[in-house]
Order: structure tokens, then C-alpha cells, then sequence
């Protein structure tokens, strides 16, 4: 199967575990996303509103199609509790054809 289309890793934090099943399940049921993965709890230090935070968050690890990518960033944005959350999307250089088959399959 040739395809055009490339996996690419999202990366987003979210503060509480719910928030991160929420997002999880409803990524996955719309079809934007064929795996998340939540890490946590997490620290994550950094400056909002003029000082330094910590903050215990959970990781959100998505993977999905380059396709997809620009309806998973809007969706995203729009389902996230946070007023800017960090959405990050890295372009995945290599995989293997058969998971890269799978994402693309279950991101349409």
C-alpha cells in the first residue's frame, strides 16, 4: 500500500488525568487520532502571567497522519481546558510501513 501520507507525533499537557481520558477518547472516537498515550503525573516548570510555575500535568502523546494534523490541531485547541495550551507536532522521519498503515487506517 503506497501512501502519501506520513505519521506524525502531537504533544499537549493537560492538568488533570480526566481531562486527559476526556481528550484521549474523544480524539480517538472522531477518528483524528489512532493512539493516545498518557504519561503522568508530570512536573512541568515554567513563566506565565510574569513568574515562575509548577505544575503537576499529564502528557498527551497522539499519533496520527499528516493529514489529519490540521483538524486535530483545531479540535484540539477547541476541546482544550487550557486558555493556550502547548500543542506541539513532530513530523515522524521514519517507521515501519506496517504502523505508518495502521495510523493512516484509523485517521480517516
Amino acid at each position: 500500500m503506497h501512501v502519501s501520507n506520513h505519521l506524525v507525533v502531537v504533544v499537549t499537557t493537560v492538568e488533570s488525568l480526566d481531562d486527559a481520558e476526556r481528550l484521549s477518547r474523544q480524539l480517538v472516537e472522531q477518528s483524528l487520532a489512532a493512539c493516545v498515550q498518557i504519561d503522568g503525573p508530570i512536573t512541568s516548570h515554567y513563566r506565565w502571567d510574569g513568574a515562575i510555575q509548577r505544575s503537576t500535568e499529564f502528557r498527551l502523546t497522539i499519533k496520527t497522519s499528516s493529514e489529519r494534523w490540521p483538524h486535530l490541531k483545531e479540535r484540539l485547541t477547541s476541546l482544550h481546558p487550557y486558555d493556550e495550551p502547548g500543542i506541539l507536532m513532530l513530523p515522524v522521519t521514519d517507521t515501519t510501513q506496517g504502523y505508518l498503515d495502521w495510523v493512516v487506517k484509523h485517521t480517516v
